[in-house]
């Protein structure tokens, strides 16, 4: 119990980007981890996968709509999942200390969006794919999202190559048209949502840069959808102003006290920040 205790606040103390890839670790082990139960058990086998990966069935995407997300949390193999979280983290690290966690769960989330209603309009349009129901999975156009966004409004920022300093422009151009001349070769439906994961990243920066936020009416939707199938208490309490009393100085400060003392039970005093430290050292004072 200590131990889920100390990764839940491990978990919870994580910004936005280390959570998402946290899930995209555990849903890489997981299918794993309960195929390996069934075989000790000598329990048939199936795939978890299959409830999560987005498939160009229009049929089973009835029965399954959260596929057009989930599926970028799943992915084949472990070069899969390295070269993603590689893409997502070292462009997601910079895109959010410039705009923060809203910001960049639009980019992320949308370009998932983007990148599975791209592979299943390409897949059920054009003539090339007919018959063909391969499904999809990976982060890839989330990730791609995140760092054409990052490109397009930093086109002169660099990653270091090896030895060579590149700017993150020409990385985003070379992806893009690797992606365009590999459609023909193989996985097709993976490079076309890399092309729409990537398409909204620019878009979304340019409307940005204009003073819009599209992002707000796709994620209103996404939550109204998510408050439609939530059931919603017939009770509603109605509170009068003088119900209401502001906790003291010496609450709040207690309170601030109490939880980083709580933190250095749990992961020792050098786990502490500048601010903590200071609270705790003018608490021993008084």
């Amino acid at each position: 119990m200590e131990l889920i205790s100390s990764l839940k606040y491990k978990y919870n103390n994580l910004d936005v980007l280390g959570q998402i890839i946290v899930w995209m670790v555990v849903c890489f082990a997981l299918p794993f981890l309960i195929n390996t139960f069934l075989f000790l058990f000598n329990i048939n086998s199936f795939s978890i996968i299959y409830y999560f990966q987005v498939s160009p069935s229009l049929f089973e995407l009835i029965f399954k709509p959260w596929s057009l997300i989930t599926y970028g949390f799943f992915h084949a193999d472990l070069r899969h999942l390295i070269g993603n979280m590689i893409i997502l983290y070292f462009s997601g690290r910079v895109v959010l200390d410039l705009f923060g966690n809203e910001k960049f769960i639009k980019i992320f989330i949308i370009g998932l969006l983007c990148g599975s209603f791209t592979y299943l309009i390409s897949y059920n349009v054009f003539p090339v794919f007919q018959g063909l129901k391969p499904p999809m999975i990976g982060a890839s156009a989330g990730a791609i999202a995140v760092f054409v966004f990052l490109a397009s409004h930093m086109p002169n920022y660099t990653f270091r190559l090896i030895i060579f300093d590149v700017k993150i422009f020409y990385i985003a151009l070379f992806i893009i048209i690797m992606d365009l001349i590999q459609i023909p070769v193989s996985n097709a439906g993976g490079h076309l949502a890399h092309l729409g994961g990537a398409a909204w990243g620019f878009y979304y920066n340019n409307q940005l840069k204009k003073g819009n936020d599209p992002g707000n009416k796709i994620i209103d939707f996404l939550n109204y959808l998510k408050g439609f199938f939530k059931k919603k208490s017939k009770i509603r309490k109605v509170y009068r102003r003088d119900d209401f009393k502001k906790p003291s100085k010496e609450e709040v400060d207690q309170k601030k006290i109490d939880l980083i003392l709580d933190k250095i039970s749990k992961s020792g005093y050098d786990s502490l920040t500048k601010g903590e430290k200071e609270t705790l050292f003018k608490a021993g004072k008084n």
